[in-house]
């Protein structure tokens, strides 16, 4: 069976995680995206799913049995007859906090540089910290990272995914190296830390797949990407979504922001498990009853 991956290294230890988790033979290709070799601003793109767009459509012709993407890059909409066949159990979800000495949030000195390729973390950083200078960081993880540990570096600190340091194995330690970020400030995005392997619906590949399926991840993924499409948005907005699962109840957040963070809808809400699709679609409601389908519409202009 061939899988389709990026090549950065996250997403091919990515794919490693989906062929452990599928305990037969497959064989990863690597293709390279439109969001991969664009140099510029990926939003200039104009489209989401710039990373997984390529690979979704070798897989619906048929030159791919498979691809494994980040979740939280899936837009909503998705090709006529490709599917999740396999949800990877979710390892971290926070957003974090990298700095050289390890420094906090609080103790970053007024008009320090922080750096971030996310318009939501820009928005929640200026948010919590109007007196700080926040600058684009492109690049992969490790890349971004690096940057920010240069001695010659512009960069005071980083604002990106857990996910990502966890699963490249970085030398930098929680606590030491960098601070998780608290979720009532700062939601992630709908599906960060998330890992989905996506194929036709109805094949045997598909069938085959599905042993890879986490119920528990497939439930909170399934609850944040409803939120994500009833309030609209996509994954650049400044928009985040998260759940989590305790016992027999799941917490269901959701936070939408003006660009510069002086607005926001913010929500947090408990509900049963068993029926997390309607207390998402409720969220939802409550969400844009509250503003915050104009607010994002006001951002992306």
């Amino acid at each position: 069976m061939k899988l389709g991956t990026r090549g950065s290294d996250l997403a091919l230890e990515q794919t490693r995680r989906a062929q452990d988790a599928l305990g037969f033979d497959t064989e990863s290709v690597v293709v390279e995206t439109s969001g991969d070799s664009f140099e510029g601003d990926i939003e200039e793109l104009g489209t989401q799913g710039v990373f997984v767009r390529e690979l979704d459509l070798r897989v619906v012709d048929g030159e791919l049995d498979a691809a494994v993407h980040s979740m939280k890059d899936m837009p909503t909409e998705r090709p006529e007859g490709l599917e999740v066949a396999a949800v990877l159990e979710r390892v971290a979800s926070h957003d974090v906090l990298v700095t050289p000495e390890g420094a906090t949030l609080d103790e970053l000195e007024e008009g320090a540089t922080v750096g971030t390729s996310s318009r939501r973390r820009r928005a929640q950083v200026l948010r919590e910290r109007d007196d700080l200078n926040v600058e684009r960081l492109r690049g992969n993880v490790d890349t971004r990272v690096e940057k920010v540990l240069d001695d010659e570096t512009v960069y005071d600190a980083a604002v990106l995914s857990e996910a990502g340091i966890v699963g490249l194995e970085l030398d930098i330690e929680y606590g030491m190296g960098y601070e998780r970020l608290p979720l009532d400030g700062f939601v992630p995005s709908a599906n960060q830390g998330i890992v989905a392997v996506v194929a036709v619906d109805g094949t045997d590949e598909f069938e085959r797949l599905t042993r890879a399926d986490h119920k528990r991840t497939r439930v909170v993924s399934t609850a944040e990407r409803v939120v994500l499409s009833r309030v609209g948005g996509g994954c650049i907005a400044p928009v985040g979504v998260h759940a989590r699962i305790k016992g027999d109840r799941m917490s269901l957040r959701a936070d939408a922001l003006s660009s510069d963070g002086e607005e926001s809808v913010n929500l947090d809400r408990r509900y049963d498990v068993r029926s997390y699709i309607e207390g998402a679609e409720e969220l939802a409601e409550e969400m844009i009853d509250r503003g915050a389908k104009e607010l994002l519409r006001e951002a992306a202009d």
